[in-house]
């Protein structure tokens, strides 16, 4: 059912000029599974890192409210949160970039290009310090069907075999 598991942490994040950035930032401490795109996002010091954007401050033509930004400013999703949990903790679905190229101006590939038929689901926990996310192969068109197994439990014996074989980056 899901070909890759990330678990990431939040880490505070610190700009050039010393100040605390505003925007999440979250690194990659587990992963079970392998997705081929996520080599392409590893950083000098072999990290995967995140920020989690607000869309309404980067783009409000956007339906989703937040999204999960790496290297390169490549979008790796939008995150649509829309009211499922489990207890407390936020269950969202998202789905790679669809286009061949990514960028305005300075127009680079789209490594999630040959998995763009592929889905997410995100784990979010309530005090926003870590997000999983599963990826669906093929998933893509049923992805909110999977959100919401999910938030029901049908998923949960897949999600915790995930949890326990994930091994630290």
């Amino acid at each position: 059912m899901f070909s890759c598991y990330l678990k990431m942490e939040r880490r505070q994040s610190v700009k050039k000029d010393g100040t605390e950035s505003k925007t999440p930032r979250y690194v990659v401490i587990t992963q079970a599974g392998y997705f081929k795109p996520l080599n392409t996002l590893k950083n000098a010091q072999n990290e995967i890192v995140m920020y989690y954007q607000r869309n309404d401050k980067c783009n409000p033509n956007s339906t989703a409210e937040t999204r999960l930004q790496c290297k390169g400013s490549i979008n790796f999703s939008s995150v649509y949160l829309e009211n499922l949990k489990i207890g407390e903790t936020l269950i969202g679905y998202g789905e790679p970039p669809q286009t061949k190229e990514l960028g305005g101006k300075k127009k680079q590939q789209n490594p999630f290009f040959d998995n763009r038929a592929d889905g997410y689901l995100f784990v979010v926990s309530p005090d926003l310090k870590t997000i999983e996310i599963l990826v669906v192969p093929q998933g893509r068109l049923l992805i909110r069907g999977h959100a919401a197994k999910l938030a029901d439990g049908q998923l949960n014996e897949a999600l915790n075999e995930l949890r326990k074989s994930a091994k630290w980056e």
